[in-house]
């Protein structure tokens, strides 16, 4: 074991050659008023980018193109004199408030379906739920922003008029706070994608958290001694370059070469973040894998958009970095895909005959578990009713052991659904649970963490056919026996689950690459394939932002292990 670490740590240092330069940045004391107005006369350095100027004078992008129209047309030169805004500090957020001076807005609740947002709710997750566009919430909202705040008011879509029968003379009055501001409609011509031609040789980097320096401080001889492991983070770092590199040589031909490009990243860490998106290759780049984390990402895909490059974020859930940037396509479905995907395996396959579906809440002051438990009650009654199910078929809400007992159904099958991943209520529960469902046909379905507590008994899984949703194959590891076999022959261990990961990306973008060139990132949607460990089914609810892989499996507990089902 300590030899794969060790083994591991000279990798990462072989690796991790990375030539880049951080040009130190400060404000231009060239200040002139111009118009009446003051502005600082910034002349761009060599290595600078728009971007990281945008970062020193803390003005936006789009302020820095309003003043100076040249640069969307002709680009950024080097020694070129712009005009930044004098006096601007970081960016303020305004939040209007409700003044008796102020008119009301009001909404039409007869001709119009209202959403009142809820906490994390963002405009990728509205439109993706009422099956609309960013450009038509934008027209029912004029004034809006993406910056929606909690408890906001705002209109969804037109309701179907009836033909017959009096109207309700029913309106809610809406305050500015919940319609605001100063939000256009989206223009689709800010959307429209760089097309590349194809070629034989592209440049591609890799961003990872190799984090050299942390590892080039470990003294490995104590490391052994102690029996400790290698840093997990730049263990899995390089896990799932080995994994990458695996597949990317193994599509290597005459027709098709990879120039790989190692950047080392950390989240925390600012100045590398610069380093990397001003290091003098990074513009010739054809594709980029990474950083893994969401914080990183967002700065590097800012970028990578700027210069029309494709960007895959192997890891992040977070649905909120596809936002407005068509070049993104996140690999890991968000906790609310799996969320839904359990809600549409229970509808397909569990739910039938007189069975009865029951929802706990195990603790009503878990915040988290609350809005996954709203969210799921809600998706799996909305999708009941479009297949034409009555009241009948709806979810049974149920607090805690008690509230499960009576709503228990007896002389039925009994599907119950938690979605909390608290550990301590968990445990109990899934004990109190096994005790009453013994000899019971019950199906307990929930998150995957529930397999890997060591508090809970197996056997209580087992009995209760645990049922839950994941993103990876985890019966299918043995399906890369050659790679594993080259793996273990290296490292003399076997491989991380990173491997795999990085193995099946590389193997599904540099495919279409090869096949279809470049392009083929802007029709991902029709591209679904399952590789031995991952399943790629893109979706994206319009053409302004990137793409979100959908592609979930659902396994459950048979005979002492956990079996793959064949939900798709």
């Amino acid at each position: 074991m300590i030899k794969n670490n060790l083994n591991k740590y000279f990798l990462a240092c072989i690796f991790c050659i990375i030539s880049v330069v951080f040009f130190g940045q400060t404000k231009s004391s060239n200040i002139q008023t111009i118009d009446g107005k003051k502005y600082y006369i910034h002349k761009i350095q060599k290595s600078q980018s728009l971007y990281s100027i945008s970062k020193t004078y803390t003005v936006s992008l789009d302020e820095i193109y309003k003043l100076n129209p040249e640069l969307k047309t002709q680009g950024a030169k080097v020694d070129q004199e712009i005009k930044i805004p004098f006096g601007v500090s970081a960016p303020v957020v305004i939040t209007p408030t409700v003044s008796p001076g102020i008119p009301t807005i009001v909404i039409d609740t007869n001709k119009y379906v209202v959403h009142k947002i809820a906490k994390s709710e963002t405009v990728y997750s509205i439109t993706r739920h009422y099956k609309i566009t960013e450009k038509e919430l934008a027209a029912f909202n004029p004034g809006i922003t993406p910056a929606l705040k909690e408890g906001q008011l705002i209109i969804v879509g037109e309701r179907i008029r009836k033909k017959s029968g009096p109207k309700e003379n029913k309106q809610t009055i809406v305050t500015p706070e919940a319609v605001v501001n100063n939000f256009s409609v989206v223009d689709s011509s800010l959307f429209k994608p760089a097309l590349k031609a194809k070629k034989t040789k592209y440049k591609v980097a890799l961003i990872l958290p190799f984090r050299t320096e942390a590892t080039l401080a470990l003294d490995m001889n104590e490391l052994v001694k102690s029996g400790g492991s290698f840093p997990m983070v730049p263990g899995l770092a390089v896990d799932f370059y080995l994994g990458f590199k695996c597949a990317m040589d193994s599509l290597i031909s005459n027709d098709f070469e990879v120039d790989l490009t190692l950047y080392e990243s950390d989240d925390k860490d600012s100045i590398k973040l610069d380093l990397i998106v001003n290091d003098p290759g990074f513009k010739d780049l054809d594709f980029i894998f990474g950083p893994l984390y969401a914080s990183g990402f967002k700065d590097i895909s800012q970028k990578a958009k700027e210069l029309n490059i494709p960007i895959v974020s192997p890891i992040t859930q977070q649905n909120k970095i596809l936002y407005n940037n068509i070049y993104i396509s996140k690999t890991n479905p968000s906790q609310f895909t799996l969320m839904e995907s359990l809600a549409d395996y229970c509808i397909d396959s569990l739910v039938n005959g007189n069975a009865k579906i029951i929802l706990m809440l195990l603790s009503d002051k878990d915040k988290r578990e609350l809005s996954f438990v709203t969210a799921f009650k809600k998706y799996y009654n909305e999708k009941q009713k479009a297949l034409g199910k009555g009241i009948q078929d709806t979810i049974t809400l149920a607090n805690g052991m008690e509230g499960l007992k009576a709503a228990f159904k007896p002389n039925a099958k009994n599907i119950v659904v938690t979605l909390s991943s608290n550990q301590v209520f968990l445990t109990d529960f899934t004990t109190q649970f096994s005790m009453f469902g013994d000899k019971k046909d019950v199906t307990l379905c929930g998150w995957q963490n529930l397999t890997e507590s060591d508090n809970i008994d197996q056997e209580y899984l087992n009995q209760l056919h645990f049922t839950f949703p994941n993103q990876f194959n985890l019966t299918n590891t043995e399906a890369y026996n050659t790679a594993t076999a080259r793996y273990k022959e290296q490292q003399q261990t076997a491989p991380g689950e990173y491997f795999y990961i990085g193995f099946d990306i590389a193997y599904y973008y540099l495919t279409n690459l090869k096949k279809i060139g470049p392009d083929f990132i802007y029709r991902l949607e029709t591209l679904p394939f399952e590789t031995n460990y991952m399943r790629f089914k893109y979706a994206r609810p319009d053409y302004t932002t990137g793409f979100d892989n959908r592609g979930v499996y659902i396994f459950k507990y048979s005979n002492y292990h956990i079996q793959k089902t064949g939900w798709k």
